[in-house]
């Protein structure tokens, strides 16, 4: 059985021993990292280290852009510059997992990580499933963010919040997993989070600005093209568009930069489910899917191996682009019309 705590006075136990056992650390978040798993863990490695540990974030890809004002040391690195597996055990003596608690959401990490032999940990905020790794777990999927869930855990800790950079990267957690405290998963445990990081210096405008004003014009002609054909299933209720590999380069656009694509038909007031699907490099399809908070999607990732939370979700699936669309839109449309009637 894993060692899971959720909600109470002890939660962070796990956790908290977890730390105190261990010295050198391995910080990693899943797949395609975002602007809250990414960066609590480079809060959380400051954190690690202003306390006499040593601790190294690393990314299954490249390092994404966002991460560089939150980072100046340039101490996030790339799966590619990661030592390799056979000197994992001199680098390091624990490895902390980040907003997944699934090895499969590793990407191309997770084989060295099972065979590093190194202790895991896991701090997640997703609904807990079957294949999560068993381990000493904290997971509470009420969390907006794990952003919040670490802010949480350095304060239960007496962390004065004193370093700029930990204040502004939980911030900004806050902000990317919340979509600037618009979505469902927005509380009043969040809100207090944001007021407090304000009085200690961070700014919910700077987050916003690193995330949504700093793309390419690229980016929106890009978002305009894939807009003019996406379609309306369901009665208007499903909205869903895709995205090739080739389109990403004809436009000069980066993966970051598509991140927030899926929002823009939040906007249709019929809408209650949207689905974004787009072609990776190798040669997966990433599903993302959005839910205005009628309809919970998570069990129609899993359907596709993926997961998430009740109201976004997501999986990726080796199918071309077409095929894939086509299972995923089915699915949704019979879960839409289960729950909300016939067109």
């Amino acid at each position: 059985m894993s060692t899971e705590q959720t909600r109470n006075p002890s939660r962070f136990q796990p956790l908290r021993d977890f730390l105190e056992r261990h010295d050198r650390f391995l910080l990693l978040t899943h797949i395609g990292p975002d602007g809250d798993g990414l960066l609590a863990c480079v809060a959380l490695s400051r954190y690690l280290r202003g306390i006499g540990k040593q601790a190294t974030v690393v990314t299954e890809d490249r390092v994404p852009v966002f991460v560089a004002p939150f980072d100046p040391e340039g101490l996030v690195r790339s799966r590619k510059d990661l030592l390799a597996q056979e000197d994992w055990a001199e680098r390091f003596d624990a490895c902390l997992i980040l907003d997944t608690g699934k090895a499969s959401r590793l990407g191309r990490l997770e084989e060295p990580v099972k065979a590093s032999g190194l202790p895991l940990a896991v701090v997640d905020h997703h609904i807990r499933e079957e294949d999560n790794i068993d381990c000493p777990s904290v997971i509470d999927p009420a969390a907006a963010a794990v952003g919040e869930m670490i802010a949480d855990y350095l304060d239960e800790e007496g962390y004065a919040f004193d370093d700029m950079l930990i204040t502004r990267a939980l911030m900004a957690a806050l902000v990317y997993d919340t979509g600037q405290f618009r979505f469902t998963n927005t509380s009043r445990r969040t809100l207090n989070w944001a007021a407090r990081l304000v009085e200690h210096g961070a700014s919910p405008g700077e987050a916003y600005s690193i995330f949504w004003e700093s793309n390419g014009a690229g980016s929106v002609k890009l978002l305009g093209t894939l807009m003019s054909r996406m379609a309306l299933d369901c009665g208007g209720r499903l909205a869903w568009f895709t995205l090739t590999a080739q389109e990403l380069d004809r436009f000069g656009v980066s993966r970051d930069e598509t991140e927030e694509y899926i929002s823009v038909p939040r906007s249709i007031e019929s809408v209650e489910v949207i689905a974004f699907l787009s072609e990776l490099e190798n040669g997966r399809i990433r599903v993302s899917l959005r839910s205005k908070g009628r309809v919970e999607i998570h069990d129609v990732a899993r359907t596709f191996g993926g997961g998430g939370h009740a109201f976004a979700a997501g999986a990726r699936m080796r199918a071309p682009l077409e095929e894939a669309a086509r299972l995923v839109t089915a699915a949704l449309a019979k879960k839409i019309r289960a729950v909300l009637g016939p067109d």
